[in-house]
């Protein structure tokens, strides 16, 4: 296991439960007392999570985000399973929107060639992955200022997103729980409402991680998603308050709805 793989599941651990310690970090890694102290400094420094005498505890903060490119690799067989459960959702003639987020990267990925899709995104990089598979899909990317992570912002991307109606959405959050889901930043939020009054079907894709985290921003109740895809690392007794708070709970290829 690498040092980037061994401290983003220290870092999972942390938020999970709340606290970690040194000795029983070295008995699941099977690594050394300095090196483990090595990860909890550098993910200390990062602001994931703060160091204490003999481990570490869960650092709450509501307004920070990862970086993209480390969100990336953060979880992505997670990620992975939920895209290939969200795909399974499309059907030949649908309209879809596919948010820039590293969950909507991922799932560009599995998006099957073979079927009839007007896709709409706001990622340059969902956008390559997409035209790239030369199949049958009908790509468009919204329009506006492009940031550092490939992804379109501003009034332009609002004022164009407006203009379209969509059978399906698909988006991800900061985190969520049975009350709703949250967002650090603005901008995915606005997103994320505006989707709400003009997509059919709004699916929420959200790994294990980010169950019961809140954020700075409150994004919307989950009775407003139809279908939550997430993975098994969801708790059972969460997966049942989620039932009664979502109109359909996908989990890891185990598909729950309410009767």
């Amino acid at each position: 296991m690498s040092s980037v793989q061994r401290r983003n599941e220290i870092m999972i651990a942390v938020r999970r439960v709340g606290s970690v310690s040194v000795e029983e970090l070295v008995d699941t890694y099977q690594v050394s007392v300095e090196t483990i102290r090595r990860d909890l400094r550098i993910l200390d420094e990062k602001g994931f999570l703060r160091r204490t005498y003999g481990g570490a505890v869960k650092r709450e903060q509501t307004t920070w985000d990862m970086p993209y490119y480390e969100r990336m690799q953060l979880n992505l067989e997670r990620k992975e399973a939920i895209a290939r459960e969200a795909v399974k959702l499309l059907e030949d003639g649908d309209s879809v929107f596919i948010d820039g987020n590293t969950s909507g990267l991922v799932l560009s990925r599995y998006v099957p060639d073979d079927k009839n899709l007007t896709i709409v995104t706001n990622s340059a990089m969902v956008t390559l992955n997409l035209i790239q598979k030369k199949g049958k899909l009908k790509v468009y990317l919204v329009g506006g200022e492009v940031d550092e992570d490939g992804k379109t912002f501003g009034y332009k991307l609002h004022c164009e997103l407006r203009q379209y109606r969509f059978d399906k959405a698909l988006f991800s959050c900061m985190g969520f729980g049975p009350e709703g889901i949250y967002y650090s930043k603005w901008e995915p939020l606005q997103i994320a409402q505006m989707l709400v009054e003009q997509s059919n079907h709004l699916i929420l894709m959200a790994d294990s991680s980010k169950v019961n985290r809140s954020g700075f921003l409150f994004g919307m109740g989950l009775n407003r998603i139809h279908t939550l895809v997430t993975d098994e690392g969801t708790p059972a007794d969460m997966r049942d308050s989620l039932r009664d708070s979502v109109r359909s709970l996908v989990i890891s290829g185990i598909e729950g709805k309410d009767e």
